[in-house]
């Protein structure tokens, strides 16, 4: 994760103070290569990079890269990643932004287009890897902590703290992740028949840890393939559906998202307001292969110069209740109907 921040000045600002000029021993990555620049093959021994793909010496200062003429000249792949399964508002505020971006003098490239015949392999190996890593990751840092209940304990001893203060830890939502990581067998090489893929033969029915560091890694250099092949700068796409109050019942309501393209791989990604859809924000992103965020940020401080399509958000302390305590019904009174009179007799 990156920060969060109100614009991208402010995010390249933060951005100078977060990144890991030096390796950090206990964390390998901050000496590596994202997943999608490394060495992969089936057996999958990640960590080494691949030729010509060697760690780069990072910008001195990110926000140099600022630039409000960013997206004059430069080359856009597009893809819509699901968004036309959106409703039409969505789909009308995603083509008004891409029409922004080309006015602003970028070159677009649609890359659904299926004259161009170009596809990106699925990051299918995301969510196992995520659970893998997250159990025996998650166990290392407990036995690093003092005076708190996980102190020294794995996993379970997290579920098993929240299942004992559950009115105060999972008021709404339950701990389903966490319980399915603690499944996860610790060979990397075990084939889980709960994960599979189309993208090698060998997961058809059954996907390792190992397989999935293949797979995620082949989604990083399908990305590289697409930005090769078509002479891209970067790729745009939605980010993900327009915001969504939070449900307490029925939880997310997820319709699409792009970030498994670059969540994947390792690559790094960037959100900006896009568009303001009956009252709630929806975002672009610009994706890049690994250490590109020069150019991601000149993308989006261009995009932002030029639409100005931030909002002030506003917050709203319950939506739920307001709109569903309904009221006590009543009858009304009732009204007899009138007496007939009996006939008047002289």
């Amino acid at each position: 994760m990156g920060p969060h921040a109100r614009t991208v000045a402010d995010a390249a600002t933060a951005l100078n103070f977060i990144v890991s000029r030096t390796s950090d021993p206990r964390d390998p990555a901050t000496s590596g290569v994202p997943l999608g620049w490394q060495a992969c093959n089936p057996t999958c021994s990640p960590g080494a990079p691949l030729p010509g793909k060697s760690r780069p010496a990072f910008p001195a200062d990110y926000s140099a890269f600022l630039n409000p003429a960013g997206l004059s000249g430069v080359r856009l792949g597009v893809t819509r990643q699901g968004i036309d399964n959106a409703p039409p508002q969505v789909v009308a505020a995603f083509d008004a932004a891409i029409e922004a971006i080309s006015n602003a003098g970028a070159t677009i490239i649609d890359l659904d287009d299926p004259t161009n015949n170009f596809s990106f392999s699925p990051g299918d190996g995301e969510f196992l890897v995520l659970l893998f890593d997250f159990k025996f990751d998650v166990a290392k840092y407990f036995g690093t902590r003092f005076g708190v209940p996980v102190a020294g304990g794995t996993l379970q001893t997290a579920i098993d703290f929240n299942n004992a203060n559950a009115a105060t830890e999972m008021p709404y939502f339950g701990q389903e992740i966490f319980t399915l990581a603690e499944t996860m067998n610790s060979d990397p090489t075990f084939c889980d028949p709960r994960f599979t893929s189309t993208v090698l033969p060998s997961t058809a029915t059954c996907m390792s840890y190992n397989d999935a560091l293949v797979i995620d890694h082949l989604a990083g250099t399908s990305l590289d393939s697409a930005l090769s092949q078509f002479n891209l700068d970067a790729i745009v796409a939605p980010t993900d559906s327009p915001g969504w109050t939070t449900d307490l019942i029925l939880s997310d309501h997820f319709i699409f998202a792009s970030s498994g393209l670059a969540g994947a791989p390792g690559y790094p990604i960037i959100n900006v307001p896009a568009a303001n859809v009956l009252g709630m924000p929806m975002g672009i992103s610009f994706i890049g292969t690994a250490f590109s965020e020069p150019t991601l940020i000149k993308l989006a401080s261009g995009f932002e110069a030029v639409t100005h399509a931030r909002f002030q958000p506003t917050f709203t302390g319950n939506v739920t209740t307001a709109n569903t305590s309904g009221t006590t019904l009543v009858h009304p009174p009732k009204v007899n109907a009138p007496t007939k009179k009996p006939p008047h007799h002289m």
